[in-house]
């Protein structure tokens, strides 16, 4: 009976390893958002440049989104856009294009009242678009880390993806009125192609 006993609980164990492996920080596919609040979402369906698609559908703390360019680097809607991870009964509608060169831009999700958030959303590229987008994240709004992070880039295709983002053991996000995320390109250098964002959504316990 021990025996049997010790074998089931190894078996928990290792189960739940496995689990949490797959939705830690950077992973493909929708996450256990459990009893966590929409605290921030951008659906992009509303608006046609920087200044207009910067502005959350929703949002508690004043979420934003700002932009770095390279050179003639602009922002504009893509149509379609995706039907991953829609919230608030929108619908597929369109998604941000962020068009080459550009050096980044950067998710504001302040959390303020708010504990281990976890960021969703759907991406992908055109043909000749960036490939690959490196994640940091900053907890005073001036420096940006990968620490804590388990996979620091996403990697992107011209087929719609969704990613999950799970800040859940990083404490120094929690409660942080300066939490943000930076998306910087690979290849800012170049002049060709864009990368498509869609349906940004951070969910977070009450703290």
């Amino acid at each position: 009976m021990k025996q049997i006993i010790f074998f089931l609980t190894a078996v928990v164990i290792c189960l739940s390893s496995c689990v949490k492996d797959r939705v830690s920080n950077a992973s493909t596919g929708p996450v256990v958002i459990g009893d966590r609040k929409l605290i921030h979402y951008w659906s992009f369906n509303n608006g046609s440049d920087s200044s207009s698609l910067s502005i959350p559908d929703t949002t508690i703390g004043g979420g934003t989104i700002t932009f770095s360019f390279a050179s003639a680097g602009t922002v504009d809607n893509v149509n379609p856009g995706s039907g991953l991870n829609l919230r608030k009964n929108q619908d597929t509608g369109s998604g941000l294009r962020v068009r080459n060169p550009f050096y980044s831009w950067v998710l504001h999700a302040p959390t303020t009242g708010f504990k281990q958030p976890i960021v969703q959303f759907a991406v992908q590229k055109s043909n000749s678009g960036p490939a690959t987008n490196t994640i940091t994240y900053t907890i005073d709004g001036n420096n940006y880390t990968s620490a804590g992070l388990n996979a620091t880039s996403i990697t992107i295709t011209t087929d719609w993806t969704l990613y999950s983002l799970d800040f859940s053991s990083i404490s120094s996000v929690n409660d942080n009125p300066h939490f943000a995320i930076k998306f910087s390109n690979s290849i800012a250098d170049t002049s060709g192609g864009n990368d498509r964002y869609d349906n940004i959504s951070v969910d977070a316990f009450v703290k």
